[in-house]
């Protein structure tokens, strides 16, 4: 059994997985990963008048949250033939993908009437139509848009290879360098179609997501009788 975090071209996450040996040199998996997944024309922006004011990113529609449960086979390439070795292995991983947006909040700066070098501020869903640079504040609570949630499913399938160098046989130390394909039944409202547009180059919400990772993890071997 092992946890821990991974890093992918697409955003970041962590898991968790359970692994029983069939045989010297195989195992089946069972693992689940928690990612927060971006779109690549996510760009950071502060508030140029008021370095207090949260970062926010411009454009963005809905945070994107995946939960892949996933089946998998692993298998060892070479030992660790002494104990400051290295043992090789592959692996790939299928399942599900239980995909959630969630409505992006920003605090909106307006001016109080007849009063205009005072502002208040307001916390609104993000709207590409009414809110921009001149009147964005930044962002607002994270926990705000929960009871919004819309699910996306979709499909996914991961191969990688891992190096664990522990140097105790029965615990688990690596480093886990793979590739993943995320496919979804519609594309994924990550950012408003309308700023989209607006980009020259012109981008797209994906129901595709291509991406390379990297996994840190650590755990244990246990013999069960």
């Amino acid at each position: 059994m092992y946890g821990g975090l991974t890093f992918c071209t697409n955003g970041y996450g962590a898991f968790f997985n359970y692994g029983k040996h069939k045989g010297a040199y195989n195992l089946r998996q069972f693992n689940v990963d928690f990612l927060f997944v971006k779109h690549e024309k996510e760009i950071k922006m502060p508030n140029q008048n008021d370095p207090n004011a949260r970062s926010y990113f411009y454009g963005k529609q809905n945070n994107f949250y995946v939960i892949r449960p996933a089946y998998g086979h692993k298998h060892i390439m070479t030992e660790k033939s002494r104990k400051n070795g290295v043992q090789v292995s592959y692996n790939w991983q299928f399942g599900p993908d239980l995909g959630f947006t969630k409505p992006v909040y920003l605090e909106i700066a307006y001016q109080v009437p007849n009063s205009p070098n005072k502002y208040y501020l307001q916390t609104e869903k993000f709207d590409s139509d009414k809110h921009f640079f001149d009147n964005i504040y930044g962002r607002a609570s994270g926990f705000l848009g929960f009871r919004e949630l819309k699910f996306h499913p979709g499909a996914f399938f991961k191969f990688a290879f891992s190096f664990e160098y522990n140097s105790y046989r029965d615990r688990l130390t690596s480093l886990e360098v793979g590739a993943s394909a995320d496919v979804y039944a519609r594309r994924i409202p990550i950012m408003a179609e309308k700023i989209l547009s607006e980009d020259v180059s012109n981008p797209q919400n994906h129901r595709v997501f291509l991406a390379l990772y990297l996994n840190f993890y650590f755990g244990a071997k246990y013999n069960f009788k």
